[in-house]
This record gives C-alpha cells, structure tokens and sequence, in this order.
C-alpha cells in the first residue's frame, strides 16, 4: 500500500468552521483508494481558509495515477508520499 498525506485548501467562516469537505473534490484519476481519514485542521489567525488534512491508502499500482489526480484536483495545497 502507498500511503500519502493530502493538504486541502478549505473556505471558513469567521469562527473557523469548514464551508465543506474539500476532500469531496478530489479527483482520485480512477485509483482505487483502500481507505482515508482526516488527520487534523489547521486555521492560521486571519486567514478566511483551513489547511485541512487527511490520509489516503492507495493500491501500490495507483499511486502514479493518484498523484496525477492529486495534481488537477483544484483544493490540493500539497502532497506528501510517505
């Protein structure tokens, strides 16, 4: 299993609350995705976005069309195979 750490650009309201899951955007490009979490939200003083994070388990052989997806997906700040 490739295992990678996704960091989505996510809306907040002015108390920090999400609009929506950003991670509902991704585009996984047909990558069959094992399972996925959110790890944790991280709100920096006057910004109007979160950093939300989340985990994917991608099949070994999806990783290389993961990443593609990742790549056009319009919410992915960053990503991070480990």
């Amino acid at each position: 299993m490739a295992l990678f750490k996704v960091i989505f650009k996510n809306r907040v309201d002015s108390k920090g609350n999400p609009h929506e899951l950003p991670a509902d955007k991704l585009n996984a490009n047909g990558a069959m995705i094992e399972s996925y979490g959110f790890v944790e939200r991280v709100v920096n003083k006057g910004e109007d976005f979160s950093r939300d994070i989340w985990e994917y388990e991608i099949l070994d052989q999806d990783a290389d069309r993961f990443i593609e997806g990742l790549k056009i997906s319009p919410t992915v700040i960053e990503y991070k195979k480990q």
